[in-house]
């Protein structure tokens, strides 16, 4: 053995060149490296730096503070002779890891939503509507609008307000904080702001009717029937979308009223999201993300993912939703379901918001809303 190490050593005139064991793209500001060499029956030591070409001692495990960006790594083994290999070469990059906040906002968040530079949330608890300023993430308003707020929408200068402790929506004026009541039926929590005619869409979870109303005048323009106890209401393909809690969403024509489709999915779709060319449902109580194809009124396709989904948005590349029973954010993959990041929340995450550069998820059984900043 000796034999065959010497005849090594004399054949490469030093020791090999290390090898760099570690991440070349990290989060951490103080990475850890192991350098290895062949030579594992000699006495070798090694020398190593970042960012320069002057090496000092190094022991066999490294660790280095970094800042955000590129570096390089230097590293060479030494023999006892004094005898040097070449020189390995790594470039490692630092990257900002994604920011998370939890911002207390009292009461028990339910829904957000966005308008005129602030973020409106619905305080289940305390009767109130916050709203908060981005930049300090501060509430700089409560506006009481009574009973026990659950669903939001944004649109015509407003936000709108549905209740599930009254019978009415409420229209807060952004410029002005006003509040206004439009009387629409039983427990209205589900709700919507449909851009393409400034109207409104209203559905009550105690009464399965879906209301119609005028964002301009606040006149109801006419109301369905469609069965079912619903939270949630989304627009898209020329339609109106309800979920329903007992496993289907309907689909709904808006000049007319008429029911266009009942369609099947996983147990207990409590919100739904529309991308390019599909309708998506999470499943409370049910394992699937269903794919709803508005050219067939079928679902096309369901991705496994675990039991407790609530809110749902999507951001051009991936899914982001809220799991209730766990408490945590998820980030998916639309093309599979698969998990793709995982945050820990405070309890109960309900609704999910893409805004200002940032994700925000309600706490439902908290006072809390989540930040998340990705890098």
């Amino acid at each position: 053995m000796l034999l065959a190490i010497l005849i090594g050593v004399m054949a490469h005139g030093g020791p090999s060149k290390p090898v760099v064991v570690g991440p070349r793209r990290t989060t951490s500001a103080s990475p850890v490296y192991r350098f290895v060499s062949r030579e594992r029956g000699a006495k070798l030591s090694f020398r190593c730096a970042f960012d320069r070409p002057r090496l000092h001692p190094c022991k066999a495990r490294y660790r280095q503070r970094l800042a955000v960006g590129r570096h390089v790594l230097r590293v060479r083994a030494v023999d006892r002779h004094g005898r040097r290999s070449p020189l390995t070469r790594v470039v490692v990059r630092r990257v900002t890891g994604a920011r998370l906040r939890e911002i207390d906002v009292g009461g028990r968040p339910f829904s957000l939503a966005e308008a005129a530079g602030s973020l409106w949330i619905a305080n289940f608890l305390s009767g109130t509507v916050e709203r908060l300023d981005p930049a300090t993430n501060r509430v700089t308003a409560r506006i009481q609008v009574g009973g026990e707020p659950y669903g939001l929408a944004a649109g015509g200068g407003s936000v709108w307000v549905g209740n599930n402790g009254s019978d009415s929506v409420a229209r807060i004026d952004t410029a002005t904080n006003q509040v206004a009541r439009i009387p629409v039926g039983d427990r209205p929590i589900g709700i919507g702001y449909d851009g393409s005619d400034g109207s409104v869409w209203v559905a009550n979870f105690g009464d399965s009717a879906v209301t119609h109303i005028d964002g301009t005048t606040n006149a109801v323009r006419g109301r369905a029937i469609v069965p079912g106890e619903h939270e949630d209401v989304v627009f898209g393909f020329g339609s109106v979308w309800v979920p329903s809690e007992e496993g289907w969403i309907t689909r709904i024509d808006p000049a007319t009223l008429a029911v266009k489709a009942t369609i099947p999915v996983a147990a207990d779709p409590d919100f739904a999201v529309v991308t390019a060319d599909s309708v998506w449902t999470t499943a409370y109580q049910g394992t699937a993300l269903s794919r709803i194809d508005p050219g067939t009124n079928a679902v096309a396709a369901t991705h496994p993912v675990r039991q407790g989904l609530q809110g749902i948005a999507f951001d051009g590349t991936s899914f982001w939703a809220a799991n209730y029973d766990d408490s945590t954010l998820v980030r998916l993959d639309p093309a599979s379901g698969r998990t793709l990041n995982t945050w820990s929340t405070d309890s109960g995450p309900r609704d999910v918001l893409l805004a200002f550069g940032s994700v925000w998820v309600a706490n439902s059984r908290a006072s809390t809303v989540l930040r998340l900043t990705p890098p």
